[in-house]
């Protein structure tokens, strides 16, 4: 048995057939769960990651157009990361920051589990979580703290170079020296 292309269960699809656009579900969901799993690591969860991967995988079936010379698979993984790429932006903004700051932390730098502490325990990891937050602030200069704030916010390269009148090479620059400085930062002991 021979397997229908992509494009021709994508014209099936959009021409209001249920099946095409199941089997084309099928087909890319591992590439929605291998986008997925490349936020997890942010403390979100890998079914609301892949919930939202998939709602992006079906505007792409909606929206595609073979006339604009990308193939379908191109233009899926691209929906599916843009996608998930801003829910992430949206859930890490700065004012959901200081939440994740003060949950408790394991030695590798992920969120633990909530436990039945103590409560003296319960605020000497909150105590700690906030002395990081500190230690992370001050190490980025002005500059670099505001590419990170921007980014956080959701802002491309190229906007958060409008925005702070620089180059786009002089904010990749900087938010790579902040990504050192945080991994140096959250590495030392509180």
């Amino acid at each position: 048995m021979t397997q229908i292309s992509d494009e021709a269960l994508l014209e099936r699809s959009q021409h209001g057939e249920y099946a095409a656009s199941a089997e084309l579900i099928v087909r890319y969901a591992p590439v929605v769960l291998y986008y997925a799993e490349r936020y997890c690591y942010l403390g979100l969860e890998k079914e609301d990651l892949m919930q939202e991967g998939m709602i992006a995988l079906l505007s792409a079936i909606r929206t595609y157009r073979g006339d604009r010379g990308a193939a379908f698979r191109t233009y899926a993984s691209r929906c599916i990361s843009n996608g998930l790429a801003k829910v992430a932006a949206s859930q890490l903004r700065a004012r959901n920051i200081p939440l994740a700051l003060t949950a408790p932390l394991d030695e590798a730098g992920n969120v633990s589990a909530p436990s039945q502490d103590e409560p003296e325990e319960i605020v000497i990891r909150q105590e700690q979580s906030r002395d990081r937050s500190h230690r992370m602030k001050a190490e980025l200069s002005e500059y670099e703290l505001a590419c990170l704030q921007l980014l956080l916010d959701g802002c491309s390269y190229a906007q958060i170079a409008g925005r702070l009148g620089r180059t786009v090479k002089s904010v990749d620059r900087a938010l790579g020296r902040a990504r050192q400085k945080l991994r140096r930062a959250l590495a030392e002991p509180v």
